[in-house]
């Protein structure tokens, strides 16, 4: 099966808000998150669908002047470590560049270790860990990827 990269738009939203609430359970976004983020200008946000056009994944990003940050990921579990995560980062890290932003960061579980090995084979760095950081009790890795000079 192949997956493709779209940008994410109104329709993948309810499939979109399924999906992380499997994959994140006590830290997925409501549906009113989802929305929301849709409207915001400064937001960009991509799905990875299947021949079907149905959402295997999604992440996106915000920009806030010279810095970006990596609001989600998210790879249904079948489709996790067969290089979509690479993919969808990289896309994401391609519109960074287009943006002229200087800065990226993230927020990630403490205990996803495919996530942060991920990240890191990405030139990001953890500048901080936050402790019950998210909603379950789960700590959080703060990670950077410095684009200025580069």
């Amino acid at each position: 099966m192949t997956l493709n990269l779209t940008e994410f738009s109104w329709w993948h939203v309810v499939k979109a808000h399924e999906l992380d609430k499997q994959t994140f359970n006590a830290t997925a976004w409501s549906l009113s998150t989802f929305w929301s983020e849709l409207t915001q200008r400064n937001r960009y946000y991509l799905a990875l669908v299947d021949e079907k056009k149905e959402i295997m994944g999604f992440g996106g990003i915000a920009f806030n002047g010279a810095d970006a940050d990596i609001q989600t990921m998210v790879i249904k579990p079948e489709f996790q470590k067969k290089g979509y995560g690479k993919q969808l980062l990289d896309a994401l890290l391609e519109k960074v560049h287009e943006n002229n932003s200087k800065r990226v960061f993230l927020e990630v579980v403490a205990e996803n270790k495919p996530a942060i090995s991920l990240y890191l084979s990405r030139k990001f760095e953890q500048i901080a860990k936050r402790s019950n950081y998210y909603p379950d009790g789960s700590d959080a890795v703060i990670m950077q990827l410095d684009l200025r000079s580069k």
